[in-house]
């Protein structure tokens, strides 16, 4: 394989890294602090609604 298509295919892999990392920020700052986890947004595949949501 080329060396600038491996270059591309982990720019890519790394730009999906970082933009997931940032998404889910929140998440990550209350499992090392030990904080409450926030609650997912609706528009996220791990929302499970609660009782009250409906």
């Amino acid at each position: 394989m080329n060396k600038s298509f491996l270059a591309f295919i982990g720019g890519i892999c790394t730009g999906v890294f970082l933009i997931m990392l940032y998404l889910h920020r929140n998440v990550i700052r209350a499992a090392i602090t030990g904080d409450e986890m926030p609650k997912a947004p609706e528009c996220c595949p791990a929302y499970k609604p609660e009782d009250d949501d409906e």
